[in-house]
């Protein structure tokens, strides 16, 4: 009886859990999202979220920043829900990717040496600039390097740390965008670098002008060892451009892993949400990645969000086409809470039937103690009234078994019992 108490209780218990959870169960109506630089690459791809987003229902409110850098630190604060990150941008807090989610190549342009013959006729690979392909000898370089809190500048920083470069060898430049093209264009700046969606606005006149070249860097591949999250990315000729060809070649570049990464416990069904916009956006694949590619959690070494890692690895639930999403997105999560209860109810059904029938024969045997009792003090008793009280008392039993109410099943009980009464009546009958 004990034992079934403690299953009742447990069960209680545990849908009392998952009543408390079931408050959470409609979606978030805002979601802040760090999306980098206002009219950017980053900032472009986040507004084709947003409006995925919309049609749901839910507000992604952009949050204009300095880089991956800024959006790394305000999810440090937690003053966004969730960001996008460069690749080898690491925040300084827990954090759980929803998945990586392109590939952003590190581009590095430099003007071309107008007394170096007909540039604009050569090749990338040969054409003449004053910049050394091999980063290892970059020195007493202007290098325009996006600005603080970007993730421009954090890979200049890498890729010279990985080139053995020190930084103070050459003068970063708070430059990014169309500002570090217009510098390079303008003969201020030696070199300028880029990391990139192949979407940025600022890249296509750069490619255009023929003062300056896509410089294709030396040891690519040991460069791509020595850096966080970075691959070679195969750039084919008339990436940019057909017409004119923009590269004219087939390159092979350095390219970045872009994530993106949330703070735990964002809603589940923002992360369905945000997990199902990156599949229509990213998975068609474009000229740097095959279909298929990403949305993936191959490429990334910070923690990942289970919801969104069994939704890209299994696909949508088989309840996506019947039930709204936000409630197919909790169905993993009180998985979690209805297993328990399970286990704990099926031994508890098992448990039923014999905890009904010990409580329907209990109002036959309770009556057994008295019946024991009149035996015993029949066969010591020598007086005739002491006799015919014990029988008087034994009547009176019978007739509080024969007037149970016991279900058919059981009315054998009753029946026994009376039995066991008669016979005493008449062993008590022939000693009196």
């Amino acid at each position: 009886m004990i034992r079934i108490l403690g299953y009742a209780l447990l069960v209680v218990g545990v849908l009392g859990v998952t009543l408390w959870f079931a408050r959470d169960l409609p979606p978030p109506d805002r979601v802040r999202f760090a999306a980098g630089v206002e009219g950017n690459g980053y900032w472009r791809i986040a507004e084709r979220y947003r409006d995925i987003l919309a049609r749901d229902g839910i507000t992604l409110d952009l949050v204009a920043t300095a880089g991956s850098v800024e959006n790394a630190e305000l999810l440090a604060r937690g003053a966004v829900d969730a960001a996008l990150l460069q690749g080898g941008i690491e925040p300084d807090a827990t954090v759980e990717t929803l998945g990586a989610v392109f590939t952003e190549p590190l581009l590095v342009f430099a003007r071309v040496n107008p007394s170096g013959g007909d540039a604009a006729g050569a090749s990338v690979a040969d054409r003449p600039v004053p910049i050394p392909r091999n980063v290892a000898e970059w020195a007493g370089l202007r290098i325009a390097a996006g600005g603080e809190g970007s993730g421009t500048r954090a890979a200049v920083r890498g890729l010279l740390a990985a080139a053995g470069v020190p930084e103070a060898d050459n003068a970063l430049l708070p430059l990014g965008g169309a500002d570090a093209a217009r510098a390079l264009a303008a003969g201020e700046a030696d070199v300028a670098v880029f990391v990139a969606p192949l979407s940025a606005p600022y890249l296509q006149p750069i490619l255009a002008d023929p003062g300056v070249t896509l410089l294709p860097l030396a040891h690519v591949a040991a460069l791509s060892r020595r850096m966080e999250q970075a691959r070679i990315v195969d750039v084919p000729s008339g990436t940019f451009s057909l017409d004119p060809p923009l590269p004219a070649e087939d390159l092979r570049l350095l390219g970045l892993v872009a994530r993106i990464v949330a703070l735990p416990g964002l809603h589940p069904a923002a992360v369905d949400r945000i997990v199902e916009a990156a599949i229509r956006l990213h998975g068609p694949g474009d000229v740097l990645t095959p279909a298929g590619t990403y949305p993936s959690m191959d490429e990334t070494a910070l923690p990942q969000d289970s919801y969104a890692r069994d939704l890209l690895a299994d696909g949508p639930s088989v309840f996506a086409d019947i039930l709204p999403y936000w409630i197919v997105a909790q169905i993993n999560r009180f998985a979690i809470l209805l297993l328990p209860i399970v286990f704990l109810l099926l031994p508890l059904l098992r448990a039923l039937p014999g905890l009904y029938a010990f409580r329907v024969r209990s109002r036959v045997f309770r009556h057994y103690a008295r019946i024991r009792r009149i035996e015993a003090e029949a066969a010591r008793a020598t007086d005739a009234a002491q006799l015919e009280d014990l029988r008087t008392e034994l009547r009176e039993i019978d007739g509080e078994i024969a007037r149970l109410k016991l279900p058919l099943a059981y009315r054998d009980y009753a029946y026994n019992a009376r039995l066991h009464i008669d016979l005493l009546l008449n062993r008590i009958a022939t000693r009196g």
